[in-house]
């Protein structure tokens, strides 16, 4: 990567506009683990914890009106502190998603990470840092909350000092953004990716089979049975991960049976029309400057909708398999499996060691920035092939 290259790829979650009161300001001045509370007009809200910068609640109305917290995770912030394998909630990283053998080389070094996934690390590794530590609540208003956390060289094996910001946002739109922008002092790999699980049933409402999803991508990135890509892409016409055309989750999941034992959508896709070129196609893992449409979910059961867009060019679409109703959640619910689905938008699956990805390699002078963006609304209409018709949230 040639220096002084700016690095951007934005991270937006969309909503609707959020307000964060003077009173809510203080409590989180008084208390490091309070929640900043973001609202609109239209009864959305989201809970955004300094532990993780995670999504802790997200209250949006159903197609009459009543609202309901569709995140899965935990009543107690400290919870998230002390156990959150399942990853809910939060900002994952240094390198999401999975890196082979739980090493890498980057300009003739050899790193070790932690290896907490069949030998390869799993976001980051043990004791995910940027899950588990409590980020600097930096600004508040009305509007956003920016929270910053500082990553020390040798954090889970990574090379450089790593400065991490996160900016929340809601808006009368329905759109929460969430961008995330990072500096170093030494050259390392980066891939920051927020990691919310969804039931837009509501979050203690059994499982998400029948939500459909429509997803713009012509390419899956198939695995080894450890789920480290093997390097190729795979079309997905004619197969159950074809979602360019609206399926529900539950449709054709059975089918879905690699990896084993437990099968189920917990997969890579190439986005917006990326194939085999996709690495000269981006630019330090930017697609494009602002986010595009990756994905859209409905539920016809709540009538809630949501639209994910993204400037990243990958998103790891994860239907929640390994759930299985031993982990106790907000109000002592067990999340049963297939009880929430994520949708994180990232660089490709073990990038690090697949040079014929796109890249994300971050240099002093370079800024990473990642943006997600969710925009909630009713669906009132059936799907047409490649979008959902909806109207927006009263």
């Amino acid at each position: 990567m040639a220096g002084g290259r700016i690095f951007r790829t934005t991270l937006a979650l969309t909503i609707a506009a959020v307000c964060l009161s003077g009173a809510t300001i203080a409590q989180a001045e008084t208390d490091p683990l309070a929640p900043a509370v973001l609202r609109n007009r239209n009864g959305v809200q989201a809970e955004i914890l300094p532990v993780g910068a995670i999504i802790h609640r997200l209250l949006v109305p159903d197609a009459n009106g009543k609202a309901d917290d569709i995140v899965l995770g935990f009543d107690d912030a400290k919870t998230y502190e002390r156990y959150n394998s399942p990853y809910f909630g939060g900002i994952v990283g240094r390198v999401a998603n999975r890196v082979q053998n739980g090493t890498f080389e980057l300009d003739g070094q050899r790193y070790i990470l932690d290896k907490n996934d069949h030998g390869n690390t799993l976001h980051g590794g043990f004791n995910p840092f940027f899950e588990n530590n409590t980020w600097t609540v930096e600004e508040a208003s009305d509007k956003e909350v920016k929270l910053s956390l500082f990553s020390p060289t040798g954090t889970q094996g990574f090379p450089g000092n790593l400065n991490v910001t996160a900016t929340y946002s809601l808006n009368d739109d329905n759109v929460l953004q969430l961008v995330i922008e990072a500096t170093t002092d030494k050259t390392t790999p980066v891939n920051l990716a927020q990691h919310s699980y969804f039931n837009l049933n509501g979050q203690a409402r059994d499982n998400v089979l029948n939500h459909v999803v429509y997803i713009n991508g012509l390419y899956v990135t198939p695995t080894d049975l450890t789920q480290i890509p093997n390097g190729e892409l795979a079309a997905v016409k004619g197969t159950p991960f074809d979602f360019t055309t609206p399926h529900s989750i539950g449709e054709r999941i059975r089918a879905v049976t690699f990896p084993p034992p437990i099968g189920g959508y917990d997969h890579n896709w190439a986005l917006f029309g990326l194939g085999t070129d996709a690495a000269s196609k981006t630019f330090n893992s930017v697609v494009s400057e602002e986010p595009q449409l990756a994905a859209s979910v409905y539920s016809p059961q709540s009538g809630r909708a949501m639209d994910l867009s993204t400037n990243a060019p990958g998103l790891q679409f994860y239907s929640g398999n390994f759930l299985n109703g031993s982990v106790a959640g907000k109000g002592a619910y067990s999340y049963p499996q297939y009880g929430g689905f994520a949708m994180e938008s990232q660089v490709w699956p073990d990038f690090v060691n697949k040079p014929s990805f796109p890249q994300s390699i971050l240099s002093p002078g370079q800024l990473y920035r990642h943006v997600w963006s969710l925009k909630f609304y009713n669906h009132t209409a059936a799907p047409a092939p490649g979008s959902v018709q909806t109207t927006s949230l009263p």
